[in-house]
């Protein structure tokens, strides 16, 4: 028995040096989760989880559209509005008064020069005309049976003139009542469209009463007051943009002349242009906005005027740089409808934030939305020391 104990003995102390190596050795291995080992582990873990607490409070890359600095064509301008005049635009009155007999036009009416557009009641005057008509053929037959006798000598010379003063005072009233015959009928002074009708058939009308309105619209025009500064960068013949409200399109139009005196009231300028033979379409009196180019740069540096912030009277643009921004102080020149003329801050082929500068600041990251469309890559743009400059 004493034996048998002492076996078991044995071997137990065999089964606790073994176990006891092969802890060492896993020690030393770092397997165990005592040890440099478990230290290490545990060093890595924290390090990812800061990784992912810094990346979750870490704010997303905000959505932009850029634009590319380039050099291109600018012109800048000056608008004005103003309405569409007719060459010509009169109010056709009456001399005399009367009752109208007639009235011959209707508004959109277009007339030749001289025609009759409405006729007063005559009757006295046409009478008139006819006697003295009649009397003027009397005394030319007495004139020329005078002359044959003062020929053959059988009256004086001054009989004979006696005559000829007869002759002449008749005439003279018979085109007295040619006149008072004429200034009954209200005839167009020149060709053009009845505007406005503004009496019927039959109302009594005084002396200088406007009957119709008649316009001449080849061609029509504009007129414009511009600042002095303004007007002295225009030129005759110079090309303006002309857009009725009424049309969807635009039309063109050329300056005429430049007044050469400034309007002491207002310290303008008056300014006329004529339109196109194709503005027809537009309507006198339409209200038209202006546009008067005043200089042109074929060769600017220039950027989207969205991509402009303004603070005051400083301006300025967010260049991306790598995956961020950095904002640039810009001094601006000329502008467009849509660009501005960059004359320092920027390099050509730069790439500014066109859309989405709200809540920008420098090194915010960035996601540029249009990158293909424009031609962007985040290894293309000015590093640091390029933008420092351009501070």
């Amino acid at each position: 028995m004493s034996e048998k104990t002492s076996r078991k003995g044995l071997v137990f102390v065999a089964l606790a040096v073994a176990l006891a190596l092969a802890g060492g050795t896993l020690w030393k291995l770092g397997v165990l989760p005592t040890g440099a080992g478990a230290a290490q582990a545990d060093s890595t873990v924290a390090a990812a989880d800061a990784d992912d607490a810094e990346a979750k409070d870490a704010p997303p890359a905000v959505p932009v559209e850029l634009a590319r600095v380039e050099r291109r064509g600018i012109d800048a301008y000056y608008k004005a509005a103003s309405v569409l005049e007719a060459d010509r635009l009169v109010d056709l009155v009456t001399k005399v008064q009367g009752r109208v007999r007639a009235v011959n036009v209707e508004e959109g009416d277009w007339v030749e020069r001289g025609a009759i557009v409405a006729e007063l009641e005559n009757d006295r005057e046409q009478v008139q005309l006819r006697a003295a008509e009649l009397k003027l053929q009397e005394q030319q037959r007495l004139l020329d049976r005078n002359r044959s006798m003062v020929d053959e000598g059988l009256i004086s010379d001054q009989e004979f003139d006696t005559q000829r003063s007869a002759f002449d005072v008749a005439e003279t009233e018979r085109d007295l009542a040619r006149i008072a015959l004429e200034e009954t009928r209200i005839r167009a002074p020149f060709a053009g469209r009845v505007t406005e009708r503004k009496v019927v058939q039959g109302q009594q009308v005084n002396a200088a009463t406007a009957l119709f309105t008649l316009g001449d619209f080849s061609p029509l025009r504009v007129r414009v007051h511009l600042p002095e500064s303004v007007a002295r960068k225009l030129d005759a013949g110079q090309r303006v943009l002309v857009t009725p409200d009424a049309l969807d399109g635009d039309l063109y139009g050329r300056i005429e002349r430049v007044a050469p005196v400034v309007d002491p009231t207002t310290s303008t300028v008056r300014v006329t242009i004529r339109m196109d033979d194709d503005a027809d379409l537009a309507r006198v009196g339409g209200f038209v906005k202006v546009r008067i180019t005043t200089e042109t740069r074929n060769d600017a540096l220039a950027v989207p005027k969205l991509a402009l912030i303004e603070e005051g009277g400083l301006r300025s643009v967010f260049v991306a740089e790598a995956d961020t921004v950095r904002k640039v102080e810009v001094r601006t020149g000329l502008y467009d409808e849509t660009y501005v003329e960059v004359l320092d801050g920027l390099e050509p082929d730069w790439f500014v934030v066109e859309v989405g500068q709200g809540g920008l600041r420098d090194g915010t990251v960035v996601d540029p939305l249009n990158a293909a469309d424009v031609g962007w890559a985040a290894a293309d743009t000015p590093n640091d020391s390029v933008l420092a400059r351009a501070d």
